[in-house]
């Protein structure tokens, strides 16, 4: 970080332009140094008289801008009370630089910040009882990070009155202190050090119109007291009505008692309402719900049970077509590979067999069913291998090789591994899951080879 410049010609953060008249979006200054060489993120560091380009804080990004119409400032951070930004060319030192912040996402960032700083301050009334511990704000939305979780009712008692405040158009100001708030970070200090303090203020006349909008009740003048009062040294709106509207959403549970309460303010607002109104226009045809978002949720249900009905179905026909599968085993290996029966009535086949089957359109499960149905029909005796894979050829899927041989099941599931990339293992019932079933037709052939060999 480049901080050789004498940062007492600069006005210290705090006293910033941009946090006194935050609506300016032009601005001249002076340069007082530039790096000479950019830093590692390829920028150079630039430090100005005064800026109307926030530096990064209170949990308020940093703004974007220009100096003399072609040099972007990419970021502006703060260093102690003093300010550097930083920029994509060097910008030379005595002269006077003309800013230009980026108000799209300036104003974005006063209206999340003073949204953050209106929500904190009504769930911590005492009804509520919500302390703000932390907030944050990325791109999309905000939330505070509450010391309890308020009931859903609470929620929406503090949405309505939030938007409530906003159409009485409560002003916010911007104060100082000579105390030093316990929040402030521990780099913020010097003698140039200053405290702001934003308040937002209650306006009891417009409370009071609004009860009496025909004035018939003579009254004196409320004026405004105090609904917030918080340090901070970020940008903010001048009156409530700037913040157009508030949107409480989710919260979620995140440590201890802690919860995270997202919401968006202004054009984030209208911008979710507009993402979430073309999602519901473009799931109508999807769903075939022509009856719109009101008819969504009977749809999904009766799709839902209509998609169980059809998966029973299925294996319920799975199991059948298994069934004839192994019926053909059945008759195939009693005239293929008949059993004998030993002299201790034990029961045997004559010669090893090898069983191959594969289908593109089932899985594990039907494999599964096709293994119990050769236990419970006895067709795993001697030398017996079956040989069962299912998948598309290009997407693979699972295998099982089985028998009563371990010792067969092994050497034959170590031939397939040679054509085939797959990986598996297991006893007496090898199972894997092959990447592709290009190389099937080749592990096929090696393994009748192995098979009748071992009867040679």
């Amino acid at each position: 970080m480049h901080t050789d410049a004498p940062t007492t010609t600069q006005v210290p953060v705090g006293l910033l332009t941009c946090q006194h008249t935050p609506y300016l979006r032009q601005f001249n200054t002076t340069v007082l140094s530039c790096s000479k060489k950019p830093n590692k993120q390829k920028l150079y560091e630039v430090q100005l008289q005064d800026t109307i380009l926030f530096p990064e804080g209170g949990g308020q990004p940093c703004d974007y801008g220009t100096i003399n119409e072609n040099i972007e400032v990419k970021n502006v951070q703060r260093v102690g009370t003093s300010h550097i930004h930083h920029t994509t060319a060097p910008v030379e030192e005595g002269i006077e630089a003309r800013l230009e912040v980026d108000w799209k996402r300036r104003f974005d960032h006063m209206q999340q910040h003073s949204g953050q700083h209106l929500v904190s301050a009504l769930f911590e009334q005492p009804e509520y009882g919500c302390d703000t511990l932390a907030w944050g704000m990325n791109a999309t939305r905000c939330h505070v990070e509450l010391s309890k979780a308020p009931t859903p009712e609470q929620v929406q008692e503090v949405e309505d009155r939030l938007n409530l405040y906003i159409r009485r158009d409560y002003p916010v100001r911007v104060t100082f202190t000579d105390e030093r708030p316990a929040t402030l970070p521990d780099d913020y200090v010097g003698p140039n050090g200053v405290f702001r303090i934003i308040e937002i203020m209650q306006d009891l006349d417009v409370i009071a119109a609004e009860e009496d909008p025909l004035n018939l009740t003579p009254k004196e003048k409320g004026g405004l007291v105090r609904l917030d009062y918080n340090p901070c040294c970020g940008t903010h709106v001048k009156s409530l009505k700037d913040l157009q509207c508030i949107k409480l959403l989710h919260q979620e549970k995140i440590r201890g008692n802690n919860y995270r309460l997202y919401f968006v303010v202004g054009q984030r607002a209208l911008d979710l309402l507009q993402e979430t109104y073309q999602v519901t226009k473009d799931l109508a045809p999807v769903l075939s719900a022509p009856g719109g978002p009101e008819t969504y949720v009977d749809t999904i249900v009766k799709t839902q049970k209509a998609g169980r009905d059809a998966v029973k179905q299925v294996k319920n026909l799975l199991k059948e077509v298994a069934a004839y599968q192994v019926r053909d085993w059945i008759a195939e290996l009693k005239e293929t590979n008949p059993v004998t029966t030993l002299e201790d009535g034990k029961s045997t086949t004559s010669a090893p067999y090898l069983v191959k089957f594969h289908r593109d359109d089932v899985d594990m499960d039907f494999l599964g069913i096709i293994t119990v149905l050769l236990k419970d029909n006895n067709l795993l005796l001697g030398q017996r291998i079956f040989m069962l894979s299912a998948g598309e050829k290009k997407d693979g899927g699972p295998m099982i090789i089985i028998g009563q041989s371990d010792e067969a099941v092994k050497k034959i599931a170590t031939e397939v591994s040679k054509f085939i990339d797959i990986k598996g293992g297991g006893k007496g019932r090898w199972q894997g899951k092959a990447k592709s079933w290009q190389g099937l037709d080749s592990a096929w052939l090696a393994a009748e080879a192995l098979v009748h060999a071992q009867s040679a």
